[in-house]
Order: C-alpha cells, then sequence, then structure tokens
C-alpha cells in the first residue's frame, strides 16, 4: 500500500511539472507601418511565462527582416519604452524587427542566489528560439543586434561579449558599467541587496559578470559594430566615457554618442534615433 502511494505521488509531482502554461499571441496595434505583438510563452530558465513585445514593420510582400533585442532599464518595462519613445517609427523607418522582453529587475544574467532567474539563458536560448519560431527574423549574427537603456545597455554588452557569435551589432545608452563594481550602501539597501543577490557578495564572485573584465579577456571576438551614448548630464558619463575607451583600445569598431540631458528620456530620445540608424547599417 505504501509504495503504491509513493508511487501516485511521483506520478502526480510529475503531472504537476508538465502542466506548463500554453503560450498566447496577442496583437496590441496595427497600421499601414507596423504591427505590435505580445506574446507570453513558459521559459525553463525563469520557470515562468516570458513575456515579450515585438513590432514588425508591414511589407508587401512579406518579407524576413533583421532583429534588434532591445532592453529596458530598472522600473520599466516595453509598454513604458513604446509610450515614451519613438522606437515603433523607428522600427518601421529602419525595417527592423524589434523584440522587446520584459526582464523585471534582473540586470540580463544569471542571477547567483536567486531561484527560477537564469536570465542570460532565457533571452540567448529560449527568447531567440521562440522570436525565430513566430516571426520572419533573418537568421545569423550578421542580422541579429541586441541594445539596451540602462540596465538593459549593461545587458546588452555582457551578452554581446559573453555569446560574440550571435550578435553582428550592440548598442548602450547610459549603461552602468560599473555596476558590479559598487559598493554597499545603506542608503540604498534595497537595492544593494538585489545586486548581492544577482551578481554575489564578493567582487570576486562577480569578474564574471564585469563588462571591463569581460572586454578585457575576449578572445577572437567577431568584428561587431558597437554603438555607445550617454547624456551629459548623466553620473554615468565617466564610465560610459571609460568603456567606450576600452572598446577603441581593443580595436572594436565603435560609435559614442554624448546627448542633451541626463540619465532620462531627454537623452535616450536624442539617442535612439542615430542607434537604429547604426544597427540598419550594421545589420543591413
Amino acid at each position: 500500500m505504501r509504495r503504491a502511494f509513493l508511487l501516485i505521488l511521483v506520478l502526480a509531482c510529475d503531472a504537476c511539472r508538465s502542466a506548463k502554461p500554453a503560450a498566447t499571441v496577442t496583437q496590441i496595434a496595427a497600421d499601414n507601418s507596423v504591427s505590435v505583438t505580445d506574446v507570453r510563452f513558459y521559459s525553463d530558465s525563469i520557470s515562468g511565462l516570458l513575456w515579450y513585445r515585438v513590432i514588425v514593420p508591414q511589407s508587401v510582400p512579406p518579407a524576413r527582416l533583421s532583429v534588434l533585442y532591445l532592453l529596458h532599464g530598472i522600473n520599466s518595462g516595453p509598454e513604458e519604452i513604446l509610450t515614451r519613445s519613438a522606437v515603433a517609427k523607428l522600427a518601421g523607418m529602419h525595417r527592423l524587427i524589434v523584440v522587446i522582453p520584459d526582464a523585471g529587475f534582473s540586470y540580463y544574467v544569471n542571477a547567483k542566489h536567486r531561484w527560477h532567474s537564469s536570465w542570460e539563458d532565457a533571452i540567448t536560448r529560449e527568447l531567440m528560439a521562440d522570436v525565430k519560431m513566430r516571426f520572419p527574423v533573418l537568421e545569423g549574427r550578421e542580422h541579429t543586434g541586441i541594445a539596451g537603456i540602462s540596465m538593459g545597455g549593461y545587458g546588452a554588452i555582457t551578452l554581446a561579449l559573453k555569446h560574440p557569435k550571435l550578435y553582428g551589432f550592440v548598442g548602450a545608452m547610459s549603461g552602468p558599467f560599473d555596476i558590479t563594481r559598487r559598493s554597499a550602501s545603506l542608503r540604498r539597501w534595497g537595492q544593494t541587496w538585489r545586486i548581492w543577490t544577482i551578481f554575489g557578495l564578493r567582487p570576486s564572485a562577480r569578474r564574471d559578470e564585469d563588462v571591463f573584465d569581460l572586454l578585457r579577456n575576449s578572445r577572437g571576438v567577431p568584428n561587431s559594430r558597437w554603438f555607445d551614448s550617454c547624456g551629459r548630464s548623466d553620473p554615468l558619463l565617466a564610465v560610459n566615457r571609460r568603456f567606450v575607451k576600452q572598446l577603441r583600445e581593443s580595436g572594436m569598431n565603435v560609435e559614442a554618442l554624448e546627448t542633451r540631458g541626463g540619465h532620462d528620456w531627454q537623452s535616450w530620445n536624442e539617442g535612439m534615433p542615430e542607434l537604429f540608424a547604426s544597427a540598419e547599417q550594421a545589420l543591413r
């Protein structure tokens, strides 16, 4: 009787694990220029639904296009990017499919001390596979770019350095490239705790997510096109300048832009048209 009960319990647990939510695809908007669609699918890497919004330029006849993965910042998401920037217009103008995943406060890495938070795997494996299955994207690194705002800029750079065979264009706006080197702050204890759970407590444990170390130790990185913008009043301007300098010293093809404004939408809206123009040239 006991064995039978244990067998039923094991089978029930297996059934629970296999009962994954079905994917949903919902068109949000469409006009003569672009269509906007929301997709939610189950991700093993985060043990839950991964939501992304995709902008697809309209074309007659339908054509396959290059794709730009655009990563949001902290306390932001796909909806804010759509409402506070001209990203839909820029996607149509430059003929790029734009994919904006919702990744919360993740920094787009595989968190060291969080369960169900392997965001690097979710973005580079599962998201890319799902996009290729559902939308008319051209395949190959020469047709694939990644960029981001603030936290998303850091994420775009680290993912590109760790997966150089995936992306032919890499862009960042106001990237917090010093995030793995920041000391604990009592005034911002909540943020400090989240950073520790993502990157680890000891500075030595963070080296594998540090953009300067990743760039310094990179070997044989294919010739990608790089873009960086930052506001002249942004507290992150100095670290962005330092990263651009190291990119150039490493022989990278990088376009750098300093905009008006600070760590805000004034700066990002000024930089975004240049980012899209650079992405189109790289992924054409």
